[in-house]
């Protein structure tokens, strides 16, 4: 048995379908000798590959700037002339004003070619320990969704291949229809040999390869053709999206969040029917919880024990995203209240209410005339009571409906999503709470855009009235969901801050095409991400290898 690690060397290979540090092996230290004896090390092999999803998915400056900052969705102004800056990275994303040098887009594109790497590294490692072929297959299937992300964000994919793990061959590059059928392939071949089904949805399953490739498939003709007018949606890819998609609806096991909606983005979705893939979030690995905080006030405490747990007064929801919910905001995807106005709560009852947060703010506040962290009433119990901006503005934390980069950019302006729960057991940022990438929802939505784009309304309202009946949400007519229109409305109710609303509405041309709020029309350029300058540089050692994306 090979029980010696794997170091890959500082090259082109590093640099573009690996890792940027040097002597990264399997592990984020290296393995040791009990390690690899161990039964297990098959499986410990894998775990760093999982590990380069954690920022992308869980930082509020890499997936949620590239998908949520750069789409209708959120703002992030450079608050009072004092907080959140950053270099401009949030103001060029919200402006299409990105260059090949931006931060957001080198550190994602360093984690996803790095996961491709890692994943290239496993494969050979579990191969060489004699591992079975479930988990060389997982580990290939995992390759297969960095470079998903890779391919919507930039236009490219790589096929690292195990073999060629610490020699100077370079990984094949694709791009568009050819990126799409690589992918496609990838999935196919490992479906059969992964666990058809598993109560562990941390783990990437057969079901997740279905998912992948309905997901894959309903953006086909986006990413075959960028720069389109109009996208030429193939109808053979829209019937796949309906049978993959209807194969997973019909799977007894798996079924919508009917109880709450917010449980899919809190504790409760630890085993949740409706969540296919997740990643896991554990505190000792770095599991944080930055897409709660980063909407919320520093003056908004989440750890009824603690005070350390607060928010960031960073992003806002856009006035655009706000006013979509005219006439749906019973919905209760747009807010569920967990804390009365005012009253009390025991610390165990005590969370954030969640979704869409506008108007006077209300919480737990600190007690600093007693021993005891927050205020309490006679009986010991947290008292709810109206906050107020201390950290910043010294007003009453109510939250305005405007936000703009040059004007009404106040530590107030904007409503706040919170969307994603913090974990109130643990202190600081730290965060158990897992992220899904692949859920049911999307599914029935998957469903109903191919049926409507095949011409099959009345299918496609079958599904989202499905679906919103799940939500608690009231059912549509037919004549509310007869244009793409409406049908890109529910999928944004549906899926906002998952990292999924750029993508979406480049589908439905409404995000170079569109206006919000401080951005007006922009070039198609602007559907693709620029290659980071650092990997263009690289790259020249190899004339021709890695060519820019156009425009940049």
């Amino acid at each position: 048995m090979k029980t010696s690690t794997i170091t890959l060397f500082i090259t082109l290979i590093v640099l573009l379908s690996s890792c940027t540090d040097l002597g990264e092996t399997v592990r984020d230290t290296a393995l040791q000798q009990e390690a690899l004896d161990n039964p297990n090390a098959s499986e410990q092999i894998l775990a760093p590959v999982y590990e380069r999803m954690l920022e992308p998915l869980e930082r509020h400056n890499w997936f949620n700037n590239l998908q949520g900052v750069s789409s209708m969705e959120q703002i992030v102004p450079f608050r009072g002339g004092t907080d959140w800056f950053d270099g401009g990275r949030f103001i060029e994303m919200h402006q299409h004003s990105w260059t090949p040098t931006h931060t957001t887009i080198g550190s994602a594109w360093r984690n996803l070619t790095q996961g491709i790497g890692r994943g290239a590294i496993a494969e050979k490692t579990i191969q060489d320990l004699g591992g079975n072929q479930a988990l060389i297959a997982e580990a290939r299937a995992l390759k297969a969704l960095y470079n998903y992300w890779l391919l919507d964000l930039y236009n490219v994919s790589f096929d690292k291949q195990p073999e060629d793990v610490g020699t100077p061959a370079l990984s094949e590059v694709f791009r568009g229809a050819e990126a799409v059928n690589y992918i496609y392939s990838e999935l196919n071949a490992v479906q059969g040999l992964l666990p058809a089904a598993s109560v562990n949805e941390t783990r990437f399953n057969q079901d997740a390869v279905i998912a992948l490739k309905a997901r894959l498939l309903l953006n086909k003709a986006v990413y075959s053709d960028r720069y389109a007018t109009a996208f030429n949606h193939n109808p053979e890819d829209l019937n796949a999206v309906i049978r993959y998609s209807t194969e997973l609806i019909n799977r007894n096991y798996l079924q919508l969040e009917s109880n709450n909606y917010f449980y899919l983005f809190g504790k409760e979705n630890e085993g949740n029917t409706e969540v296919i893939f997740a990643f896991n979030q554990q505190p000792e690995t770095g599991g944080g919880h930055r897409l709660s905080y980063f909407h919320a006030s520093r003056n908004r405490h989440g750890n009824p024990w603690h005070p350390s747990k607060t928010g960031s007064d960073g992003g806002a929801l856009t006035q655009d995203f706000y006013d979509l919910w005219e006439g749906e905001r019973d919905d209760p995807r747009f807010f569920h209240r967990f804390l009365p106005d005012e009253g009390s709560v025991t610390p165990e009852e005590f969370r954030w209410n969640r979704g869409v947060q506008i108007g006077q703010q209300y919480g737990i506040v600190p007690d600093p005339n007693s021993s005891n962290v927050y205020q309490q009433d006679e009986d010991g119990k947290l008292l709810i009571l109206p906050l107020v901006d201390f950290a910043r503005s010294g007003q009453l934390m109510n939250y305005t409906r405007e936000v703009g980069l040059e004007s009404d950019r106040g530590h107030l302006a904007g409503a706040r999503s919170i969307k994603w729960d913090n974990d109130k057991y643990l202190q600081g940022s730290q965060s158990s709470i897992n992220i899904p990438v692949l859920r049911l929802g999307e599914m029935y939505l998957s469903r109903a855009e191919a049926n409507a784009r095949l011409g099959n309304w009345a299918a496609a309202l079958n599904d989202v009235n499905t679906l919103r009946a799940a939500r608690g949400a009231r059912q549509l007519s037919q004549n509310e969901l007869s244009t793409l229109e409406q049908l890109q409305r529910e999928w944004i109710f549906e899926m906002y801050q998952e990292h999924k609303t750029r993508t979406i509405q480049i589908r439905f041309n409404t995000y170079t095409e569109g206006t919000w709020r401080d951005k007006g029309p922009t070039d198609v350029i602007r559907r693709v991400f620029p290659i980071p300058q650092f990997a263009i540089d690289a790259a020249q050692i190899e004339e021709g290898y890695l060519v820019q994306n156009p425009g940049y």
